[in-house]
């Protein structure tokens, strides 16, 4: 590949876990990269880098400290990178976090520089206060905003939230579309022939996974099995919590992997979130047929199949609704890619902008 590419710096931060990194690789894997180079900046060394380089070898990965413990070196460390490269765009997916990484993109001269929102803002938003003061400042030094959904654009750039252009968490649906066959297998595949309660997703503060706990013990299923499947800080707290409440056996961990399969056997698909943008593994849960029980904290504009419940996160609310009985859907693939959530048709979009905001003209650096 021509590296007289437009350059454009992504800044992600955390690539463990989540649907940003996920759905940056799905836009990367399908976009025009003949004309554009991906860049990184992330704060490790992840699964991720891997999956980067087998798309493009010649993109760039850079890691620099977590920028909400180390905030002066990573932001030094991001002014460094535009100065050596002279990138097109920075393209920061850290949110509110934006407040400390276009400025430094800025300060090197980047023209184009984006600030993207993945997920609302509340009071139940971990360090709260500090996302309440930084808020107003994290679009300051942007020359363009964006977002995932409306909810996430009002939520992170309030009056300019009419600016944002939407992106959809697009995601490789064919991997996750079912039949009735292929749900009777995948269910054989997992061992079990109980109801399949799913969650994928990263074990923090955020997913409010203590409370899906809480409400699985009260709704008593002897029949049912929740699958949590992710990993993150809070798995040997959440170990602890499952031993206490006497479900032990009835509550399985899966490490990261590839989710289709769990999708595929699963019958319903939870998020009990304390606060969401538009969530990817909704997204996929929708795709792959499953009802889904969300709590009233995730966007309504998620609901794409009609197969979505909204509740309040009480615990005996959600138990009566975990003892349901549950139905698939095998006929959504119109809905979904009716809805731009299909990567296949969605992929051209981001670059198409890019072009839109740099002139169309490609390797002037």
């Amino acid at each position: 590949m021509s590296d007289d590419r437009k350059k454009i710096l992504q800044v992600v931060g955390n690539t463990q876990l989540g649907g940003v990194a996920s759905c940056l690789l799905n836009y990367m894997r399908r976009c025009d990269l003949k004309n554009y180079r991906f860049d990184f900046v992330t704060y490790a060394p992840t699964a991720f880098d891997k999956q980067v380089k087998l798309c493009d070898g010649q993109a760039k990965i850079y890691h620099i400290p977590n920028l909400t413990k180390s905030v002066l070196r990573g932001m030094g460390d991001i002014e460094d990178i535009c100065c050596a490269e002279k990138y097109d765009i920075v393209h920061s997916h850290m949110g509110i976090l934006s407040a400390v990484v276009l400025p430094e993109a800025a300060a090197a001269g980047v023209p184009v520089r984006i600030c993207h929102a993945h997920s609302t803002f509340n009071r139940h938003s971990d360090r709260y206060l500090i996302k309440k003061l930084m808020r107003p400042f994290a679009a300051s030094y942007a020359t363009h905003l964006m977002a995932c959904g409306r909810a996430a654009a009002e939520s992170t750039f309030k009056r300019r939230a009419g600016e944002a252009m939407l992106l959809n968490n697009a995601i490789e649906a064919e991997k996750f579309y079912c039949t009735e066959g292929e749900h009777i297998s995948a269910k054989n595949q997992c061992g079990t022939d109980k109801t399949i309660i799913l969650f994928t997703g990263r074990f923090a503060y955020q997913k409010n996974l203590s409370f899906l706990l809480k409400a699985f013990a009260a709704a008593g299923r002897k029949d049912a099995l929740l699958v949590l499947l992710g990993g993150g800080p809070l798995q040997a707290e959440l170990e602890e919590l499952c031993v206490k409440l006497g479900i032990t056996g009835s509550v399985k961990f899966v490490p990261p992997g590839e989710p289709y399969t769990w999708y595929k056997a699963a019958d319903v698909f939870v998020l009990p979130s304390l606060y969401e943008g538009l969530s990817v593994s909704a997204i996929e849960a929708q795709a792959a047929g499953l009802s889904c029980i969300f709590a009233d904290s995730v966007t309504k504009e998620t609901d794409i199949t009609g197969n979505c419940t909204f509740l309040k996160t009480d615990i005996n609310l959600w138990a009566e609704a975990l003892r349901g009985n549950f139905t698939r859907s095998y006929d959504v693939k119109e809905k979904i890619v009716a809805a731009g959530y299909d990567i296949e048709s969605e992929a051209h979009r981001l670059t198409d902008y890019y072009g839109q905001l740099t002139g169309g003209q490609v390797g002037k650096n």
